[in-house]
């Protein structure tokens, strides 16, 4: 029977390549971690390291085994965090990068604050989300997804036994940075359109840049988009746009701070960019209490921002 403590001892050696060093983050002996090291070998039947003058290399064999004993690792993690909580009220949601959101957590945090409530929040892709919330880390994941990718989506969260709950379709633009020059035009000419320097955010399979579709207002498409700047950080997103002549596409989600950007933005309302936005579940199964709360704020906010929004127009 495997040993766990030889487990998080083969996973430290990994990490760290020497057994020595590992010793010392795992405050034991050398000879301890080299005696783990041979029993978790006749285990598992294999050698899982090859020794080397200035370290430890994983074999052939060791590379599978560290694969399976991260994920050991990481859900025992889980379980011990969950022994923790007890009888704590908890909010498990993730999200694609958005500003607007972030700041819908923070205030319904802070008109829950009283309640003791304990928030774990995680930002990252679209298929990471499906994967925590496949796996019950998360409650529900809200995600952006292009109208185009759709069905490939839809196949995936099948796939993942997942629902997906469209909350609102939202539309695409083009932004200026507030040092260019044409910042606050309404209408971009095909020669300044291709002269365009992009912040666009990292690739995501359902939120992928090079299926932006930009026209002109003589129907002529940019083909060939000029990204100079690729983050995964809204933060950064912002700070360029505000403070730089980059442009960017994305819905008109973008930014917590709506007056600023809004107003320089340019529609582009084409079908094929339209943008799906809305949250997942594990089929069959609904939100826990907070989770459930806390879609309804969102709920309500995209009508109060959908309402503001008209208003500018």
């Amino acid at each position: 029977m495997i040993d766990f403590k030889q487990l998080k001892y083969f996973v430290v050696c990994t990490d760290v390549g020497s057994f020595s060093e590992a010793a010392k983050i795992l405050y034991t002996t050398q000879s301890n971690v080299s005696k783990a090291i041979k029993a978790l070998e006749k285990t598992v039947g294999a050698s899982l390291f090859t020794r080397k003058s200035r370290g430890i290399e994983l074999t052939a064999q060791g590379k599978h085994v560290y694969q399976y004993a991260c994920k050991i690792m990481e859900e025992v993690g889980a379980l011990e965090d969950f022994a923790k909580q007890g009888e704590a009220q908890w909010l498990n949601i993730s999200f694609t990068p958005s500003s607007w959101l972030a700041n819908r957590f923070v205030e319904f945090y802070n008109q829950n604050y009283e309640k003791d409530l304990h928030c774990h929040i995680y930002a990252t892709n679209v298929q990471e989300i499906m994967r925590r919330v496949r796996e019950g880390k998360d409650d529900a994941g809200f995600v952006y997804v292009m109208g185009s990718q759709e069905a490939d989506f839809l196949y995936d969260l099948n796939r993942n036994q997942l629902e997906f709950v469209p909350l609102v379709n939202v539309e695409a633009m083009l932004y200026l940075g507030k040092e260019h020059p044409l910042c606050k035009e309404k209408k971009i000419s095909a020669g300044d359109l291709k002269e365009l320097r992009f912040i666009q955010c990292y690739r995501d399979e359902f939120m992928d840049n090079s299926y932006w579709k930009i026209k002109d207002e003589e129907e002529n498409t940019l083909t060939n988009m000029n990204v100079a700047v690729v983050t995964n950080s809204d933060y950064i997103m912002e700070r360029m746009l505000t403070r730089s002549r980059l442009a960017n596409i994305s819905g008109n989600y973008l930014t917590s701070d709506e007056n600023q950007l809004l107003h320089t933005g340019i529609p582009l309302k084409q079908e094929d960019n339209q943008v799906l936005f809305g949250y997942l579940i594990r089929s069959g199964e609904v939100p826990g209490k907070y989770a459930s709360a806390f879609v309804e704020f969102v709920e309500n906010a995209l009508k109060e921002k959908q309402e503001n929004y008209e208003k500018m127009e």
